[in-house]
């Protein structure tokens, strides 16, 4: 395990950061509002569980 304490850390830890890639490739630079109701489950499913 990391010697990084990610709860008193500015980064998040490398897992939680690719998930935030992922759901700004879904959001696509787009405002909430552009965004269909449909979408939102898709776009904020996380870890694929």
């Amino acid at each position: 395990m990391s010697d990084i304490d990610y709860n008193k850390s500015s980064e998040s830890c490398p897992q939680c950061a690719e998930e935030c890639k992922k759901i700004d490739r879904r959001i696509n630079k787009r405002k909430l509002s552009e965004i269909e109701d449909k979408e939102f489950p898709h776009i904020l499913k996380v870890f694929n569980f």
